[in-house]
């Protein structure tokens, strides 16, 4: 992959000056007639992840979906809003409470686009990835006739940072990705399928709302949202994150997903060879975006005790990654139970509680919690082990 990313400055979420810098920064690409053609049926992949207002910045703004869909429309395109939040579940009720609480309903009754309600799934074969080789996707994926994906910019427990190379694991209908946290336990495994599902998908363009961020320990109500006044657009997936990275300071060889990338000469791994267009990096940069507290700031602190990884990993995987603790705001409602993918999760006297042995450490209860009652602790080792520095600063 090799691609140009495009940035805009969108200090407001007000819909004329959203559509001028959606507009603008499409424009630096080519235009939206280079990715829409009359008559496409054009999936519009959101990042919903759970149903959440727009306010809290865990879900793609509806201004930004608004003004990329009255674009799609001007190109003769038909857009189509779709995805799978993980803790709702993927029936017809389940997506419209998401769409509704995401302000994306409202879109719909204003005729700008239409919604997926259809629960279908369908499998999909990709002989060419290099670890998923089938997938089970939502119907829409199939019965479009091209992708684009809308972003946002977030940092993530698992995988530092979500944007363009993960937000296509949405397609995986409902609590069905607990299934792939279960088989796919490390980040570096996890990314390389996350690069399986972009290449048997093949996205046309993605445009990331970086317009209200989310940083700290995201991507759900844990996370803090935090104003970056930015839109991006770009055909590659991979240089949008490695600018993403370069705007928020993260290097973007802490982000599995870059790395497996990387690995696959996707990139070259130097984040100054991605061509940027419009509004400098430099201009939008910042340097005190807050990285997850729960994953290391050297993404290869553990591999300074490779020496006894390999025997240990069961031992450092416990000792040394946070555990999810529920807390008094917990209600019972057992959203984390039906995500977790090894049912480490009970609920007792009205209260979930986690079976710490058999937890892999996925952070699906502390992502889906709909109160944001999971929270991350880190046991006496491991808060040692982080005040001494070894697994980064």
């Amino acid at each position: 992959m090799s691609g140009m990313v495009g940035i805009a400055r969108c200090n407001s979420y007000k819909e004329g000056r959203v559509e001028d810098e959606v507009r603008r920064c499409i424009d630096l690409l080519g235009g939206i007639t280079r990715f829409v053609k009359p008559g496409m049926r054009v999936l519009l992949k959101v990042n919903m992840l759970s149903a959440t207002p727009p306010e809290k910045a865990v879900t793609t703004h509806p201004s930004v979906v608004r003004a990329l869909a009255l674009l799609v429309k001007e190109a003769g395109g038909r857009p189509v809003v779709a995805d799978s939040p993980g803790p709702v579940p993927y029936t017809v009720s389940g997506l419209s409470r998401a769409y509704e609480a995401a302000g994306l309903a409202e879109l719909e009754r204003k005729g700008i686009v239409a919604l997926n309600r259809d629960p279908a799934v369908v499998g999909l074969p990709h002989p060419e990835g290099k670890l998923i080789k089938r997938l089970e996707v939502i119907k829409p994926v199939i019965e479009s006739d091209v992708i684009i994906a809308v972003p946002k910019l977030k940092t993530h427990m698992f995988t530092t940072l979500t944007g363009a190379t993960k937000i296509m694991f949405g397609v995986i209908p409902g609590l069905a990705k607990a299934g792939y946290h279960a088989k796919l336990q490390t980040g570096d495994q996890f990314a390389e399928m996350l690069l399986d599902i972009i290449g048997a998908l093949k996205p046309v363009l993605y445009l990331m709302d970086g317009i209200l961020a989310l940083e700290g320990d995201g991507p759900g109500l844990h996370g803090k949202p935090r104003p970056l006044g930015i839109v991006m657009a770009s055909a590659d997936p991979v240089a949008m994150d490695v600018v993403a990275c370069r705007i928020t300071g993260m290097d973007p060889m802490t982000v599995p997903m870059l790395r497996a990338a990387a690995a696959r000469s996707w990139w070259t791994g130097r984040a100054e060879d991605i061509a940027v267009a419009g509004v400098p990096v430099e201009d939008v940069a910042v340097d005190d975006f807050k990285k997850p507290e729960g994953v290391s700031r050297d993404a290869r602190g553990l591999d300074r005790l490779a020496w006894y990884q390999s025997m240990w990993a069961p031992v450092v995987k416990q000792a040394l990654s946070p555990r999810p603790v529920p807390g008094e705001r917990c209600t019972g409602c057992a959203t984390c139970r039906r995500a977790c993918p090894q049912g480490a999760v009970t609920i007792v006297g009205g209260r979930a509680v986690i079976n710490d042995r058999a937890c892999i450490r996925c952070y699906c209860c502390h992502e889906m919690c709909p109160e944001a009652a999971v929270s991350l602790e880190y046991g006496l080792l491991g808060k040692v082990i982080r005040r001494l520095g070894w697994l980064g600063r």
